[in-house]
């Protein structure tokens, strides 16, 4: 076979998927999310926000890095008017993923290539900014790509399987790196740990792109109807429906995003904690949700992914409010509580998020609504971590003692972030349980889908 006909037979195949290209795909597509998360992982919270320190960047730079992925959500206006002319989208997809899993990668270089603390910061942070572009404008056609491979009715027990794989998997790599870093810190050598680091995210983004290559594509609707900036900002919000599903994300958003950021900073620059014993804490939480994912799995087919939404974030919210009383006397007590509550919410977050924007939306023109979801999320989200960067800078040096304990600028957006969080919680209750039961059965409230 030609070249030629080797790349058109990976990326731009029209035979028929059988139901063993179906089962071997979604296999694969567990270990790409193995490779993909421990990219993400290695590239953000306390490694992200130790290379930033590394290379001169304060706290408020931290926090506002940190939400570069919900600013970046803002590309996926755009996504829908590519994607939905496209019938084979695999090709597009596979190639964005192996350029802004590289930049990421060669983020160890900027140290070599510029000696000015600002002049660093602003290639970190437009290299951060270039990779999670790419990343948000393939994300809606890359979920509605698996969700495809996946029958409505498997959902909940497949993606709680995939994720209880990921979670252990990237457990394993982020404590080994983690590991190798602190050793290499310890020896006054800090940036030999980091080119090891990202040397590491080097090799896992080609790993990824041959997985992704292997996948099969089943074939998708072209959207016939012409697609332009109107009607990507004005179609989803004419569905009654889908507008709850926007206010969700824009709460969700802000009570995530006014302290979120700022929790792998706190770890390194506030408590000064070790990599290893971050890596430690992490693996516990990873633990907890690899114990508890499945069962979020299972709650959704048998409830609701509104109810396994309501739930999940709802603990979320209580451990954030937990957070709001960690300092250096109480790290070492509340610090695992809050990783092990951290686990059982982002267990159930995670894939309820996921699936419950499905639920509400049409097959047709999916990547429209959930562009437009990810955009309208992602600028709030990044406004709200302004805000929430500029309350830790407002309040840095300056402590209050409550009942004993000392809260700091970071644990007061932590508070802020539960609050919202709360408030979360009692809009999903009121409006979306009150509204019928959205889960993988059919009901009144739920669009049909077609699986091939």
């Amino acid at each position: 076979m030609s070249i030629k006909g080797l790349f058109s037979s990976i990326y731009f195949s029209h035979s028929p998927l059988t139901k063993a290209d179906y089962h071997r795909s979604r296999t694969l597509f567990i270990f790409e999310n193995v490779t993909a998360t421990g990219i993400f992982t290695l590239t953000s919270g306390a490694f992200l926000a130790g290379y930033a320190e590394y290379l001169g960047a304060n706290d408020q730079f931290n926090g506002i890095i940190a939400a570069v992925p919900a600013l970046s959500g803002v590309i996926q206006v755009i996504s829908p008017m590519i994607f939905e002319k496209l019938a084979r989208r695999k090709f597009l997809i596979s190639l964005f993923c192996i350029i802004f899993r590289l930049l990421l990668g060669t983020m160890v270089f900027i140290p070599l290539l510029v000696e000015s603390k600002l002049m660093r910061l602003s290639l970190l942070f437009g290299m951060y900014l270039a990779a999670y572009l790419m990343v948000s404008f393939i994300s809606p056609a890359a979920s509605n790509w698996l969700i495809n491979l996946t029958p409505e009715s498997m959902r909940g027990r497949y993606f709680g399987r995939k994720d209880s794989y990921v979670l252990a998997l990237t457990t394993v790599i982020s404590l080994f790196m983690g590991k190798i870093l602190d050793i290499y810190k310890n020896n006054g050598d800090t940036y030999t740990g980091f080119i090891l680091v990202f040397v590491f995210v080097i090799i896992l983004a080609v790993t990824n792109f041959t997985i992704i290559s292997s996948i099969k594509e089943p074939a998708v609707s072209v959207n016939r109807v012409p697609l332009n900036i109107k009607s990507v900002l004005t179609v989803p919000l004419k569905d009654t429906k889908f507008r709850k599903i926007v206010m969700l994300f824009v709460l969700w958003n802000v009570g995530l995003q006014v302290g979120g950021p700022f929790f792998g900073v706190y770890l390194v620059t506030g408590l000064k904690l070790k990599y290893t014993y971050i890596m430690i804490m992490s693996m516990l939480q990873a633990i907890t949700s690899v114990i508890l994912v499945r069962y979020w799995g299972k709650l959704a087919d048998k409830r609701s992914w509104t109810f396994t939404t309501k739930m999940s974030i709802g603990i979320l919210a209580v451990c954030h409010c937990m957070w709001f009383f960690v300092n250096p006397i109480t790290a070492y007590i509340l610090v695992p509580v809050g990783f092990i509550l951290g686990g059982a919410a982002w267990a159930g977050i995670n894939i309820s998020l996921f699936n419950i924007q499905f639920a509400y939306s049409p097959e047709e023109g999916r990547t429209v609504y959930l562009g437009f979801n990810a955009a309208l999320g992602g600028i709030v989200g990044f406004l709200t971590a302004f805000f929430g960067s500029f309350v830790v800078g407002s309040l840095e040096g300056h402590e209050l003692m409550i009942s004993g304990f000392s809260i700091g600028n970071m644990q007061v957006v932590f508070g802020l972030s539960g609050i919202f969080l709360c408030g979360c919680v009692a809009f999903i209750h009121r409006v979306l349980s009150e509204n019928g039961k959205i889960s993988g059965k059919k009901d009144k409230y739920q669009h049909s889908e077609k699986i091939s």
